[in-house]
C-alpha cells in the first residue's frame, strides 16, 4: 500500500462532514450568543418594570432613593469593569502563548529543517532520526497546546462566577475544546510513515530522494493541513469563551444606564411613570418575540444541514 492511498483511504475524513460540522457548530455559538444577550436585556427590563411599578404611589423621596440605589450599582460596576479589563490583558497574553505554540510558521520552519535533515542524510537511521524528531516536536506542542487551553477555561471559570455573584450577570458554561483529535490524527500519519517507510526493507527499496519527495508531498502537507484546522477550531473556540462575558458587560452596562434615566426622567418630572411603564412593557414584549424567532431559526438552519442526510437514508428505506 502506498503512502498517498493510506492516506486517501485512512486518515481523510470526510469533508463533507466536517464543513456540516464546524458549521452547525458555529451557528449554536451564534444562537447561544444572542440568546445570552436578549435574556440579559429581557432581565433588565423586567428589573426596571419591578422598580418604576414599585414607585406607583410613592412620593417624591422614594424617587430620589431609588435613583441613588442605581447610581451605587453603576458606581460597583464600573469597578468590576477595571478587572474585566485586567481579564482581557491576561487573556490576550494566554492566547498570544497558545497560537506561538499552534503557529504554523513555526511548524514550517521543522518542516524544512526536517527536510533538510532528509536530504543530507547519509544513512538510514539518520534519515530516521529526523522525522522522529519531526514526529516529538509536533505531540510536545500539540500537548503543551492543550494544557494552555486549560488554564484559559479555568481562568474564564473563575470570572464567570465573580461576575456572575457581584453583578447578577448569567453564568454561562465556556465551552470545552481538546487538541486529543489533532494529537490522534498525527498519531496516525506518524504510524502510516512508519507502516511504510521506516524500516530497513523498505529504506533499500526506495531510493533516499523519492523518500522525500513522497514524505513532503503528501504527510507533510497532511500535517500543515491538521494545524490549519486546529488553528482555526481555537481561534473559533477563544471567541465562544470571551464573546459572551464582553457582551453581558457591555449590555449590563447599558441597562444600568438605562434605569438610571428612566428614574431621572421621572424624578425631573419630564416623563411620566405610567407612559415609561407602558414603553418597557412594548419592548419585553418585542425581545420575547425575538427570542422565539431566534429559536425558530436555529431548527430552520439544523434541519437545512441535516436534510440530506435525512433524504438518502429515507429512499433506502
Amino acid at each position: 500500500m502506498t503512502l498517498e492511498k493510506a492516506l486517501s483511504e485512512e486518515l481523510i475524513p470526510s469533508k463533507k462532514a466536517i464543513v456540516q460540522d464546524n458549521v452547525q457548530r458555529e451557528v449554536e455559538d451564534i444562537v447561544t450568543n444572542a440568546k445570552m444577550i436578549l435574556d440579559a436585556r429581557l432581565s433588565g427590563i423586567v428589573e426596571q418594570l419591578e422598580e418604576l411599578r414599585g414607585l406607583r404611589g410613592k412620593n417624591e423621596d422614594v424617587v430620589e432613593h431609588m435613583m441613588n440605589k442605581v447610581k451605587q450599582d453603576k458606581e460597583n460596576f464600573e469597578k468590576g469593569l477595571q478587572r474585566f479589563q485586567a481579564l482581557r490583558s491576561v487573556f490576550s497574553q494566554q492566547t498570544n502563548k497558545l497560537f506561538t505554540l499552534l503557529g504554523m510558521d513555526a511548524l514550517k520552519v521543522k518542516v524544512q529543517d526536517t527536510r533538510e535533515a532528509m536530504v543530507s542524510a547519509r544513512f538510514t537511521k539518520t534519515m530516521r532520526d529526523a522525522t522522529d524528531s519531526f514526529f516529538d516536536d509536533l505531540k510536545t506542542r500539540m500537548v503543551s497546546s492543550d494544557e494552555q487551553i486549560g488554564e484559559i477555561k479555568t481562568m474564564m471559570d473563575v470570572m464567570y462566577e465573580k461576575f456572575s455573584k457581584e453583578h447578577g450577570l448569567r453564568k454561562s458554561e465556556p465551552p470545552a475544546l481538546s487538541t486529543m483529535r489533532y494529537q490522534n490524527e498525527l498519531e496516525k500519519l506518524e504510524l502510516v510513515y512508519k507502516e511504510q517507510f521506516n524500516t530497513t526493507f523498505n529504506m533499500i527499496r526506495h531510493e533516499k530522494l523519492n523518500l522525500t519527495t513522497m514524505f513532503f508531498g503528501t504527510l507533510a502537507n497532511r500535517v500543515v493541513h491538521v494545524y490549519e484546522v486546529a488553528n482555526r477550531d481555537v481561534e473559533t473556540w477563544l471567541k465562544a469563551v470571551i464573546s459572551p462575558m464582553e457582551s453581558q458587560v457591555r449590555e449590563h452596562q447599558l441597562q444600568l444606564r438605562r434605569r438610571l434615566d428612566s428614574i431621572k426622567r421621572i424624578y425631573k418630572a419630564t416623563d411620566t411613570l405610567e407612559d415609561r411603564i407602558l414603553e418597557l412593557e412594548n419592548i419585553e414584549k418585542s425581545i420575547r418575540t425575538q427570542t422565539d424567532d431566534l429559536l425558530i431559526l436555529k431548527q430552520h438552519i439544523v434541519n437545512a444541514l441535516t436534510f440530506e442526510d435525512i433524504e438518502p437514508t429515507a429512499k433506502a428505506a
